[in-house]
């Protein structure tokens, strides 16, 4: 998944383990930043938003689709 400078995700629960892995730029989250390299294990029931100031490139697993809860950062 390539984020455009400034996009984010939405605030969201996880309903199944996400998997990301970091590929390029840097990702951040309600826990920090993640740069290149950085593998991110977001479990069951874990709630976050995600974005980037720069633009990322992410791998990314969902075991069960996410539920949106708000607006994005």
């Amino acid at each position: 998944l390539r984020y455009q400078p400034g996009a984010g995700v939405p605030r969201h629960r996880h309903a199944g383990l996400e998997t990301i892995v970091v590929l390029e730029g840097i990702q951040s989250d309600d826990n920090g930043d993640y740069p290149a390299g950085s593998v991110i294990l977001n479990p069951v029931g874990s709630e976050h938003s995600v974005w980037t100031k720069d633009g990322c490139v992410v791998l990314i697993q969902w075991d069960l689709p996410v539920i949106f809860l708000g607006e994005t950062k």
